[in-house]
C-alpha cells in the first residue's frame, strides 16, 4: 500500500496523506512510515527537509478537525475515547496557568497523547493561532528529530 501511494502521491504527497490519517487515527503511525520512508525511498539529505514539514502540515490539518472537536462543533468519540478526552481535559484545568506548556510538550513529545490534548485544547477554548502554532512547531521538531535519526542511523 505504501508504494502505491508513493508511485501516486510522490514522496511529499505520500508524506503528506499517510500524515493526515495518523493524526485522525492514532493505528496509522506516521513515525513508523518517515523511518521507513527515509530508510528505503530518500536519495539524499535535500528532501529530508520538506518530508518533514509534509508530515508536519499533514498531521495539523488532521488536529484542526479535532480541535473544533473538542469545541463540540464536531461530533467527539463515544465510549472509552469520551472518557480519557475527559480525562486529560481535568489534568489540563488543574493546570489551567500552563495548558499551552502541556500542549507544546505534548506536541514534541507525545505524552500526554498529542491526539487527546488537541481535543482538550478546543474544548478549554485555547486561541486557535496558538494552538496551530504551537502544534506546527512541536510536530516540526518531533519529526524533524525522527527524520535526523533515521537518516543517520
Amino acid at each position: 500500500m505504501t508504494d502505491d501511494v508513493l508511485a501516486t502521491l510522490g514522496i511529499y504527497g505520500g508524506t503528506f496523506v499517510v500524515s493526515l490519517l495518523s493524526g485522525l487515527i492514532p493505528l496509522v503511525n506516521a513515525e513508523v512510515f518517515l523511518v521507513g520512508l527515509v530508510r528505503l525511498a530518500v536519495q539524499g539529505p535535500s528532501q529530508l527537509s520538506g518530508i518533514v514539514v509534509a508530515a508536519a502540515t499533514g498531521q495539523m490539518v488532521a488536529k484542526i478537525g479535532l480541535y473544533y472537536a473538542g469545541q463540540g462543533l464536531l461530533e467527539l468519540p463515544r465510549g472509552r475515547h469520551r472518557q480519557k478526552i475527559e480525562a486529560v481535559r481535568r489534568k489540563l484545568e488543574r493546570w489551567q496557568t500552563k495548558p499551552y506548556l502541556i500542549y507544546a510538550i505534548s506536541s514534541v513529545v507525545g505524552l500526554p497523547p498529542f491526539y487527546l490534548t488537541v481535543l482538550a485544547a478546543g474544548a478549554m477554548k485555547i486561541r486557535f493561532r496558538a494552538f496551530l502554532a504551537i502544534g506546527l512547531a512541536g510536530r516540526l521538531i518531533r519529526f524533524a528529530v525522527i527524520v535526523a535519526l533515521a537518516w543517520l542511523a
